[in-house]
């Protein structure tokens, strides 16, 4: 029983000495943000229908191995329709959608991107610099990571539109596991 005890409080020292080098061994995560910005909005048809008013924020950890894991929230987002071509108007999935939708109809979205980048440089002061280039996605990668590449997006971004006379009141445009795209629901008029 003694030796039970002993090999088991030896197991518990050996574990709390290495978590905390594992738990920083890939480096701590830098915050950037918020970057207030604006962008058009396409749609599953890949046409404009929409422009967003939102905050950027970026989460960068060092990953210890030449590449950096970078993920983008767009937060307190708005938008307002621009008319035309609904956002899930080409929806190929058995979700019901509508076709059109009118100008003027406003809602809110929120959602997520993320990226590997790979880059021997890290600025972190680079938002910092007169004319703030991290109000764009391509603006941020070109200050923070300047001559890095980035791949491998993932993301997530849910729309709603409440009342308004409208048939649909949501819609959600994010990846699968083969990093296509997924689409469900819709903003659109009846």
């Amino acid at each position: 029983m003694v030796r039970k005890r002993w090999f088991a409080l030896f197991v518990i020292a050996i574990v709390s000495m290495l978590l905390p080098a594992a738990a920083f061994a890939a480096g701590p995560t830098q915050h950037f943000g918020p970057f207030p910005s604006t962008s058009p909005d396409n749609g599953s048809c890949s046409v404009h229908w929409a422009d967003d008013i939102f905050n950027r924020y970026f989460s960068v950890r060092d990953n210890g191995d030449g590449t950096f894991a970078v993920t983008q929230q767009s937060k307190n987002g708005t938008f307002v329709t621009i008319g035309g071509t609904s956002p899930g108007a080409c929806n190929n999935t058995n979700t019901p959608h509508g076709s059109t939708v009118r100008a003027g109809i406003t809602g809110t979205f929120q959602g997520y991107v993320t990226y590997t980048v790979t880059s021997d440089i890290l600025n972190a002061d680079g938002c910092d610099v007169a004319g703030n280039p991290c109000t764009t996605t391509a603006g941020f990668f070109a200050a923070v990571f300047p001559g890095g590449h980035y791949s491998g997006e993932t993301w997530s971004f849910q729309y709603a539109a409440g009342g308004q006379g409208l048939g649909y009141h949501s819609w959600k445009d994010a990846s699968d596991a083969t990093l296509g795209e997924v689409f469900l629901g819709d903003i659109a008029d009846r």
